[in-house]
């Protein structure tokens, strides 16, 4: 999938801007911006909105179902982690690593120094 394809894909309130996209055979890179007019910061908490833990698994899971074979029958979530917050205005990361042995794929949301959250989404 191409960059323009992706963009088109995932347009709209509910998607992060996708910046860059950089992939490797089983591993991707996106440069994404938090728009601050997402749906999903709406009420998320009214001082100050944040990315919810389970958006950032939500786009994890379709983001890696696009780009790569990973099938619709989610399974489950191994080592979860949050140790940021990420917040409207944001320019982030999103690192995907697929694993087909196990059908499953390692996500991070990463700054150039921090990690905001990762774990591992099984299909």
């Amino acid at each position: 999938m191409t960059l323009i394809q992706l963009k088109a894909a995932f347009a709209g309130r509910d998607w992060p801007d996708i910046l860059e996209l950089d992939t490797e055979p089983h591993h991707c890179r996106l440069q994404l911006f938090i728009n601050p007019s997402l749906s999903w910061l709406e009420g998320h908490f009214p001082e100050q909105p944040v990315v919810a833990g389970v958006v950032q698994t939500h786009w994890a899971a379709e983001f890696g179902k696009a780009l790569f074979p990973l099938g619709e029958s989610f399974q489950g979530i191994d080592n979860l982690k949050f140790q940021l917050v990420i917040l409207p205005g944001q320019q982030l990361q999103l690192v995907l690593e697929y694993l087909p042995a196990s059908s499953s794929l390692k996500f991070s949301y990463r700054s150039s120094s921090e990690t905001f959250s990762e774990g591992k989404l099984v299909f």
